[in-house]
């Protein structure tokens, strides 16, 4: 399923970013990387995506944020939260991702095919719904 599609992954760490987007490329999919939320608006803003994946625990605008704001700007954007994270301000990372209207969350250490199966599977939901 995952063959040309295209996901912007936005991530601070940059050894984070580069794997995942190494291990998606390895797994068909086309990768655009952003360091930080700032970035990752400007590149969905100019480019066509069929997911975005946002960590959530980054400086300045972070994922939270991102999430939140691109519920507004892109409603039918599938969106993946990861974090290295299972809190988040004292809440649970993926509630709180969820809410902000996350797709799914996936919660760091995870493999390149586990993220490449969950961006699959949130895909699949979307275009059945």
């Amino acid at each position: 399923m995952n063959s040309r599609v295209r996901i912007c992954l936005i991530d601070d760490d940059i050894f984070v970013r580069d794997a995942m987007a190494l291990g998606l490329g390895d797994a068909g999919f086309d990768v655009v990387t952003a360091p930080g939320a700032a970035a990752g608006f400007d590149i969905v803003s100019r480019e066509d995506f069929q997911a975005v994946i946002t960590d959530m625990n980054m400086p300045g605008a972070g994922g939270a944020q991102f999430i939140s704001e691109a519920r507004g700007r892109w409603p039918d954007m599938p969106i993946i939260a990861i974090s290295g994270a299972a809190t988040l301000s004292g809440r649970n990372t993926a509630d709180v991702a969820r809410e902000l209207g996350a797709d799914a969350t996936l919660i760091k250490p995870f493999r390149a095919r586990e993220l490449a199966a969950l961006i699959d599977r949130v895909l699949a939901a979307r275009k059945s719904a």
